[in-house]
């Protein structure tokens, strides 16, 4: 998804995954993902995942890649626009600071910098980024410091009518300023900031923002954030987006003005809107379709492994799968019946009847703050709530009983002897998350509750609304840490079920401060423990993507390490004969 550009935390998955190929191994990449059913032409991925499928490229071409998620919205630093599918389209479009390579290492972009951006001071937290006197927006306008201080200052968290994704590091700057005509950018910080590299990965251009109002206000900056919802007509990256149907496509060409390196040798590329799961497969047979970036199925593996000519891969990263109770729901304000709900799933029901079919190495994730494979992982669900997502029906029986719950005639009733429900549980159309709503309808009938399964074609403003009492969704992270805690906090920009707590806010801003890993990790494993015995998330499995991509392609690989598979773009061609 990104190119050396934006480097966000966390986004929320639809229906996404990402492509990439497949023909059975299981090592390790660089990064220390598991990798699982490489088709041939993508073997060298496990040892190699920065430079798979690497080739010399011909002028010329178009590729059709399928999205599973309709684009609402070009703003992807907003809470309702902040989706892995419009990072995807955006990666192409937007410059940045940093972007994380498939093996999880964290590159900068020398198309953007003369060198490697660097803490020159740490009382105070000082970063200098050097900007190539080359590097401009389309018509012309350089990018420089105005740039660096108009996103600052959407993303800082000082105006509360400016709904971000998140605040974390950019509400910790205390000045931005220009030197050398705005092309070096001084960033200084009241505390210090881990994750500084995070910061300033998708850059929205200044001078067009000023366009919709006096950015120097809250107000004009208001009117400029509204204004990037809309379909860019302008671009610093190695493309520009010339068409746009909400309800089917996205195409982008080369940017004639592209400053970098690495020039664009395909004529197009589009992105085609395909959200039912059942239309993917045909789509890629019939040639429709060259490439598939969607969340993958025991159906879509099985027909991938039938075609010729398509590289694809089954892989898991960082993206995560759960399950959010909506804490101001009347009954699961209550802590009883939320444990009670969470003792009752099944995690490894779902798995069974979801991924494992193709995705073997499936199992329970046990913490909320990291993938298995990632350092610091530790399973905190079995050493705090061990009936938690373990199918412990009697447990959360005892657990409603002993809070005055009962249940009559296969209904439950709270203290007052109302009934408790029914309760929607929400989600995208995609058949594992079709298989785990079944699961979890069936598994709670078990202690009274009526569950009602209810799809949404749009996920953020689900969520943005709250629109749901249980929803299911995929978090895509990366190896940052910081943007953990616009999760949890309270009020956090991604925080949907509305809970909050004062240690757990302690602690996550403590963690966004500490410079030392080790103690950073302690932290959130300690916050953990207190979002675990609260029972309002419960993580179900690391997520699995699917990537298939016609072999007539090179230098488009599966990244599941935070940028995504667009992460190069410009890279992107037809296959030298």
């Amino acid at each position: 998804m990104r190119t050396p550009k934006r480097l966000t935390g966390l986004v929320a998955i639809a229906a996404a995954s990402l492509l990439v190929a497949g023909a059975c191994s299981s090592k390790a990449n660089n990064s220390g993902t598991t990798q699982q059913q490489n088709s041939f032409g993508y073997s060298e991925c496990p040892s190699k995942p920065d430079t798979c499928n690497s080739g010399p490229r011909k002028q010329g071409g178009t590729i059709i890649a399928a999205l599973g998620k309709k684009i609402q919205n070009f703003n992807i630093d907003a809470s309702d626009g902040n989706l892995v599918e419009s990072v995807e389209v955006m990666n192409a479009i937007l410059p940045g600071a940093y972007t994380f390579l498939p093996s999880g290492k964290i590159a900068w972009n020398p198309d953007l910098f003369t060198e490697e951006p660097k803490v020159t001071n740490t009382s105070p937290q000082t970063v200098v980024y050097k900007i190539r006197p080359e590097a401009k927006w389309d018509d012309g306008t350089a990018i420089n410091v105005d740039d660096f201080v108009y996103n600052w200052k959407l993303q800082d968290g000082h105006d509360k009518n400016i709904l971000v994704a998140g605040t974390t590091g950019y509400d910790d700057i205390t000045g931005v300023v220009g030197s050398d005509n705005g092309q070096t950018v001084t960033v200084t910080f009241k505390d210090p900031y881990s994750d500084w590299r995070g910061l300033f990965g998708s850059l929205y251009p200044a001078h067009i923002g000023a366009k919709a109002g006096d950015i120097k206000t809250d107000t004009g900056l208001e009117a400029a954030f509204k204004d990037m919802y809309k379909q860019p007509t302008w671009t610093g990256g190695a493309f520009k987006i010339t068409a746009y149907d909400k309800a089917t496509h996205v195409e982008l060409v080369p940017n004639p003005a592209w400053y970098g390196r690495d020039k664009p040798t395909l004529d197009k590329i589009v992105y085609q809107f395909i959200t039912d799961p059942k239309q993917q497969l045909p789509a890629l047979q019939n040639k429709e379709i060259n490439a598939l970036n969607v969340q993958p199925s025991k159906d879509l593996y099985d027909g991938l492994k039938a075609l010729n000519g398509v590289l694809y891969s089954i892989t898991a990263g960082y993206s995560w799968e759960h399950i959010d109770l909506n804490t101001k729901n009347k009954w699961l304000a209550d802590l009883a019946l939320r444990t009670a709900i969470f003792d009752t799933i099944s995690r490894q029901d779902i798995i069974d009847k979801t991924f494992k079919s193709y995705f073997p190495s499936a199992k329970p994730l046990g913490s909320h703050n990291f993938v298995s494979s990632a350092n610091g992982y530790k399973d905190i669900l079995s050493q705090v709530a061990p009936d938690q997502g373990n199918g412990k029906v009697d447990a959360a029986k005892k657990v409603l009983t002993d809070a005055g719950y009962t249940i009559v005639n296969g209904q439950l009733k709270d203290k007052t002897g109302a009934n408790v429900g029914p309760l929607s549980f929400v989600h995208t159309g995609t058949v594992a998350r079709a298989a785990t709503s079944e699961v979890v309808v069936q598994e709670l009938k078990q202690i009274g509750l009526t569950v009602t399964d209810k799809i949404t074609d749009d996920l953020s403003t689900t969520l943005q609304t709250e629109a749901f009492d249980m929803i299911l969704f995929g978090w895509g992270a990366s190896p940052l840490l910081s943007p953990n805690a616009d999760l949890w906090k309270t009020g956090g920009g991604n925080n949907f079920t509305q809970w909050g707590d004062a240690s757990s806010d302690k602690l996550l801003a403590d963690m966004t401060k500490e410079l030392d890993l080790n103690k950073q990790i302690q932290m959130l494993n300690d916050q953990d423990v207190i979002l675990t015995k609260a029972a309002v998330v419960m993580p179900i499995t690391d997520k699995p993507n699917a990537m298939a991509v016609s072999d007539t392609y090179v230098n488009i690989r599966d990244n599941t390490a935070g940028s995504y598979f667009t992460y190069n773009t410009q890279s992107w061609g037809v296959k030298q004969s």
